[in-house]
């Protein structure tokens, strides 16, 4: 009991800031996790499909692999193979030197943690940013991630705004909402003049050759789009094969992760910016990290690499409610990092870990694919065992018991004396007074009282009872240890109906979709549920209104406006006197000038009535950066371009990324403002991207 793992776990328990905020997190988390599924049309059956696709995916990893690389290095991506997180480092130390790299700014990437490659840039000279709203907060506190999705989850409000007194400005309050505009005053300085950006990968599609990122603070839009490099590191277990799954997959992310439908921003990358376009990456590359994943594939831990990183698994989990992240000492904290930890770092390093579990299942249920975590558990256990990693006193207990199971008259006499030796123990209640490991076992656990008879006794009871004449058995009390178990199973059945301990089977052809009878009342309706404003002016000077009015809130700072739009909107902001920033500014010379601006105006390519989301692709004349930068951004939505589910976005987008003419470099999708809950759980607008967007249809 005086493992590593314990020690920390102690202190863990010990601290009631951490215990306070992990109750409050992890049951929250839940909470929006099974509301978000409960507004599928089939929940399991998405999560059987979203299964399916990981398995089949690992069936022929080779081939999409080798599709994957074919199609990157056709879009001029430079692809890097590292075989460990030493190689990794020295590959992007490698790019960052050529290009003259002296800051580099981040998006929140686990691979990026798990080869250390803060330390690797700091050691080299190079100043690393991390811009995600967590993470930042970490690096201020020389701390380390705790949670997959929300790093900074063991801290609480007040930690962060003593720490932003100490580190940003000794002025500042603890509103949620002034430390997050703190974070972007001072990040956004750091966009505009980094060098090079850094990102991880949630889903790579080997079909289009396309780099998908999941956020919600548009952290990771800028740093894809604003420094002239861009360096995106993925694990092997990354690829998805088509466009169609990787939205299959997405549709359940969000849901266990945050509890949302769709994050702010889905953001799909296809090589760096093509010659037309106003902005984007004049480079991009791509390191796959192996780090000990390929030893692993068709091993018994191969199932770990379905997982797609939601930490559902560890809101759901026990074990980590209690102790939270860092007791693991791990980039992959809870049940999953139990599992791939020792995969990656070995045994001897992390084999512990996979002790840290009641085996209680809720992993499982909670995972969005399904991952039997469990078993994988059970079986690094017995792998530890057979090399011998737990302490000898364990080894050495298990053996005894062993012993004492094989040997029929030790194993009766230590059932007839038990009681004799426990009762008193029990009655007098010196349970308290055992040394470890049994005190240490005892501290949140009632001793149990030995029972007054064996299961055998009883069982012999009940042999020699059916023997005897029916008269004689009629008169004697009934035997009830068996009626009382067979009750409690039922009961236990009937509260489990309805739960899914193990993977669903997947449904074929299309999976059952809402029902959306009016796109357009749908889209208003969810548009504004994610946090945005939708309008639907009955004519042209309604709509005219509502424009002036978004810019006269901004009216001493300029505009910016993509070509080609459905409304006359640049005609109306100049007569009203609103200054136009042209689009021959529009470059990456003038981003400083587009930070300034108040108000954003874009059209869509599409929208998604299901999920309130518009589709932009960036191209001529529709920089990206125009539904990024500014205060607020405006979108223009006709009608008859909104479909009703994300999976009939699937064939319209996978055409713009394959059609014949010049693809677009970008496809985002937006979902309301650029938001975080990443202080005290309180959710703020305006991290890095607009705090306001607007719909006018």
């Amino acid at each position: 009991m005086k493992s590593p793992f314990n020690r920390r776990a102690a202190s863990a328990l010990a601290d009631p800031g951490l215990q306070e905020a992990l109750q409050v997190a992890t049951s929250r988390f839940g909470d929006l996790r099974k509301q978000a599924f409960d507004s599928t049309a089939a929940p399991l059956a998405l999560r059987a499909r979203a299964r399916e696709i990981r398995r089949r995916t690992f069936e022929d990893l080779n081939l999409h692999l080798d599709t994957l690389f074919s199609n990157l290095s056709r879009l001029g991506v430079h692809v890097h193979s590292a075989a460990d997180a030493s190689e990794a480092d020295k590959i992007i130390l490698g790019i960052a030197r050529r290009r003259g790299v002296k800051t580099v700014v981040k998006s929140k990437s686990m691979a990026s943690e798990e080869i250390h490659l803060n330390a690797a840039l700091e050691a080299a000279g190079i100043t690393p940013f991390e811009t995600d709203l967590g993470e930042w907060i970490l690096q201020l506190a020389g701390e380390v991630p705790s949670h997959l999705v929300a790093p900074a989850l063991h801290k609480t409000r007040e930690q962060v705004a003593r720490l932003f007194a100490e580190k940003v400005d000794p002025h500042i309050g603890d509103d949620p909402r002034d430390l997050t505009a703190a974070a972007r005053r001072r990040l956004r300085k750091e966009f505009l003049r980094a060098d090079m950006g850094v990102s991880g990968v949630n889903f790579a599609i080997a079909e289009t050759g396309t780099l998908c990122l999941v956020t919600n603070e548009g952290n990771a839009r800028l740093v894809t789009t604003l420094p002239k490099v861009h360096v995106a590191i993925m694990g092997i277990e990354k690829v998805v094969p088509t466009l169609a799954e990787a939205l299959t997959l997405l549709a359940v992310l969000p849901r266990s992760a945050t509890g949302e439908k769709l994050t702010s921003y889905f953001t799909m990358l296809t090589g760096p910016r093509k010659k037309a376009e106003a902005d984007g990456p004049e480079e991009m590359h791509l390191v796959v990290l192996d780090n000990g994943r390929s030893r692993h594939l068709g091993g018994p831990f191969h199932e770990a690499f379905y997982c797609i990183r939601c930490g559902s698994c560890q809101n759901a989990c026990p074990v980590f409610q209690s102790v939270g992240g860092h007791a693991y000492d791990s980039v992959y904290g809870g049940p999953i990092g139990s599992i791939l930890s020792p995969m990656l770092r070995g045994l001897e390093t992390s084999g512990e870990l996979s002790a840290a579990s009641s085996l209680c299942g809720a992993c499982q249920e909670a995972c969005p694919v399904f991952v039997d975590i469990p078993r994988m558990l059970i079986e690094m256990r017995e792998a530890r065992v057979a090399q011998r990693a737990t302490p000898m006193p364990e080894r050495a207990a298990f053996r005894l018991a062993a012993w004492a199971m094989r040997t029929p008259f030790v194993w009766d006499l230590g059932v007839k004396l038990l009681p004799r030796l426990l009762g008193p123990l029990v009655k007098r209640i010196k349970a308290r007074w055992l040394p470890n490991p049994a005190g240490a076992w005892l501290k949140g656990r009632d001793f149990p009282p030995a029972p007054p008879k064996s299961f055998r006794s009883i069982w012999k009871e009940r042999q020699r009872d059916t023997k005897r004449p029916a008269s004689r058995a009629a008169d004697r009390p009934a035997e009830t240890h068996g009626g009382k178990s067979v009750d409690r199973a039922r009961r236990l059945l009937s509260i489990s109906k309805g739960i899914s301990h193990a993977p669903a089977t997947p449904t074929p052809g299309p999976l059952p979709e809402v029902e959306v009878p009016d796109p357009a009342a749908r889209f208003c309706e969810e548009f504004e549920a994610a946090g945005g404003r939708a309008h639907r002016p009955e004519s042209m000077e309604a709509a005219r209104g509502i424009v002036l009015e978004l810019f006269r809130c901004f009216s001493d700072r300029p505009a910016v406006m993509s070509e080609g739009l459905p409304l006359a909107a640049a005609n109306w902001l100049r007569e009203d006197g609103a200054e136009i920033l042209p689009l021959s500014q529009a470059g990456d010379d003038c981003r400083g000038e587009i930070s300034k601006a108040g108000l954003g105006i874009t059209g869509c390519d599409w929208a998604i009535a299901e999920t309130g989301t518009v589709i932009l692709t960036s191209g001529p004349r529709r920089p990206r950066l125009y539904s990024l930068l500014p205060e607020v951004h405006l979108v223009l939505v006709p009608e008859e371009r909104i479909v009703p589910h994300l999976s009939a976005a699937s064939p319209l987008i996978r055409d713009a990324l394959a059609g014949s003419g010049e693809s677009p470099s970008c496809v985002n999708l937006i979902t309301g403002p650029s938001r975080s809950a990443d202080i005290g759980l309180t959710l703020v607008t305006g991290v890095h991207g607009p705090c306001e967007i607007h719909a006018i249809l």
